[in-house]
């Protein structure tokens, strides 16, 4: 039997009517009910915290109780953070806890940091350092620390003045057993058709190495020779 036009029209409302008033239901019952934050999934917990600054979220979370302790350590969102939205004496409260990402973006943020040098010692969980316009000088002298940094795979990393030794400098990063991503930028004063020799030092673990900026064609055989896993 075929239906009329009415009566396909009458099925339309009535399952927009209940439709309808099965969304009345649920904002009854939501209404008539008081969640807790606490009551909230993990998942949903997550997504928030997306929205949230990451010490905000260390500060206001952390020590709630030990699910939100368990969530903190477990969530990616806090074991990252960019040093140009905190304060040192806020840094220096929060790093003893798990950070694994470290941008130091402005051109004294690692001095400030890494002051007394043996701070850098508690950044054991430290998996990525980004450092930004960075004197010579002050890289050598961190540098000593980095190397006993035990998961530091990445290190993306520009100079703020003109390098005089490339060789040394390269050299210098080939020392860190861990690394596996690095990513350079540096000016040089003048071109040298010097021949760059890396023969004194160990092959390097990295397997991602992107150098923006000029390096001679003829240290490149050299420079290969010891990354053997490129």
């Amino acid at each position: 039997m075929k239906r009329t036009k009415q009566q396909d029209n009458d099925l339309v409302q009535i399952l927009n009517s209940n439709k309808k008033r099965k969304l009345e239901n649920q904002i009854k019952m939501i209404n008539s009910n008081k969640y807790l934050l606490e009551d909230l999934a993990n998942e949903i917990l997550y997504e928030i915290f997306e929205y949230l600054d990451s010490y905000d979220i260390y500060k206001g979370f952390y020590n709630l109780n030990k699910r939100f302790q368990n969530l903190a350590i477990n969530s990616n969102v806090l074991t990252k953070i960019n040093i140009s939205t905190i304060s040192k004496s806020n840094f220096e409260d929060y790093y003893r806890n798990r950070i694994n990402f470290l941008g130091l973006l402005s051109p004294f943020a690692a001095d400030i940091i890494f002051s007394p040098l043996d701070h850098i010692l508690n950044f054991v969980h430290l998996e990525t350092l980004i450092i930004d316009n960075i004197e010579t000088i002050s890289f050598y002298k961190f540098f000593t620390y980095f190397m006993n940094l035990p998961n530091l795979h990445s290190l993306i990393i520009s100079f703020v003045e003109p390098i005089l030794e490339i060789d040394y400098l390269f050299a210098q990063i080939f020392r860190l057993s861990k690394l596996k991503y690095c990513k350079i930028k540096y000016d040089i004063q003048f071109y040298t058709e010097l021949f760059y020799s890396f023969t004194e030092y160990v092959s390097s673990p990295i397997e991602y190495l992107i150098i923006n900026s000029p390096f001679p064609f003829k240290a490149f055989h050299n420079l290969l020779h010891f990354l053997p896993k490129l």
